[in-house]
């Protein structure tokens, strides 16, 4: 029941190609994680930049941050 080397030899060329398409489409996935992961930090730098803006601009005894809670 040994299939000869030519069968052997198709079966191989089928499952690189298969193997070859799914590095192709895992490849595409992560270009566009890639693409996704920079766009985000991209947001969170501008709104680490917007945020420390807004809170340079407030009256400094206006912190909640700072504020002792009522128990104190």
């Amino acid at each position: 029941m040994t299939k000869d080397p030519e069968e052997r030899i198709t079966e191989l060329e089928i499952q690189l190609a298969h193997v070859q398409r799914l590095y192709e489409q895992l490849n595409e996935v992560v270009t566009e994680q890639s693409g996704r992961i920079d766009l985000i930090e991209r947001r969170c730098h501008q709104l680490q930049t917007q945020y420390k803006e807004i809170k340079e601009r407030q009256e400094p005894e206006f912190d909640p941050l700072d504020e002792k809670p009522p128990h104190y």
